[in-house]
């Protein structure tokens, strides 16, 4: 073997072990990508189990007056969901009726609404939990990228790549199962990643909820309220 056939040899070699560490670690980082999926899907789950709990309270709020006094009272320039939940009652089936004992439909009116209140924080901690572990986990997959980008020229992967023939690919397995020889034609697409952003999951932002104690007392003003004027339909939720 001539100097030259070793030196072509040997930088082929290199460039071949470059490539397995590229792949290495980018099927890592795909993993990572996977498991924020997954982290995104159980967000969504318990948004959707929070809007639940907020349409219930403005269920027994009844008008749309009583539930802005109510977002007043938690701090809230809106109250989260409202507009979803202006006449909603599909969440009633996914719900369990709470029960209450009272001697008066007034009394147990107030209960049920303090109940629905404590539901709701317990729901919206888990959000926050989901919420704050999705971001940390967006947080950690956007600083691997950027040392996945530091660590790899990929332009360089890209043209050595091309050059080589996609069956050689596929019997030293550089490229396993995930690119195929139609998507080696595109294959500056199928390299690329893009950092994750918040923003573009479209997820509530999380709410900072007072503890029941903290508006116990306005709460059970505007339950006073909400039965006053509207006796007959409160009546009927809380049977």
């Amino acid at each position: 073997m001539s100097d030259d056939d070793f030196i072509s040899a040997l930088t082929q070699e290199v460039k071949e072990d470059v490539i397995r560490n590229y792949l290495y670690e980018r099927r890592l980082i795909e993993e990572q990508i996977n498991y924020v999926d997954e982290l995104l899907e159980h967000a969504r789950l318990l948004q959707e189990r929070l809007y639940q709990r907020f349409a219930r309270i403005y269920d027994l709020l009844r008008e749309p007056g009583f539930v802005g006094q109510f977002a007043t009272l938690l701090g809230f320039e809106k109250a989260p969901f409202s507009d979803r939940a202006a006449g909603d009652t599909s969440y009633r089936k996914d719900l369990r009726f709470i029960k209450v004992r009272g001697v008066t439909d007034r009394a147990r009116f107030k209960k049920v609404l303090a109940e629905s209140y404590r539901r709701l924080i317990a729901w919206n901690n888990q959000y926050l939990k989901a919420y704050e572990a999705l971001q940390k986990e967006c947080e950690a997959v956007n600083a691997n990228l950027a040392r996945f980008e530091n660590n790899f020229d990929l332009l360089g992967i890209i043209r050595f790549l091309k050059e080589i023939d996609v069956e050689g690919i596929e019997r030293k397995h550089f490229l396993g199962e995930n690119f195929t020889p139609e998507e080696m034609g595109s294959i500056e697409k199928s390299l690329s990643f893009k950092s994750l952003r918040m923003a573009a999951f479209q997820l509530l932002e999380p709410l900072k909820i007072p503890p029941l104690k903290a508006v116990e007392k306005g709460l059970n003003a505007l339950a006073d309220c909400v039965y006053g004027q509207c006796r007959n339909d409160i009546k009927r939720l809380i049977k």
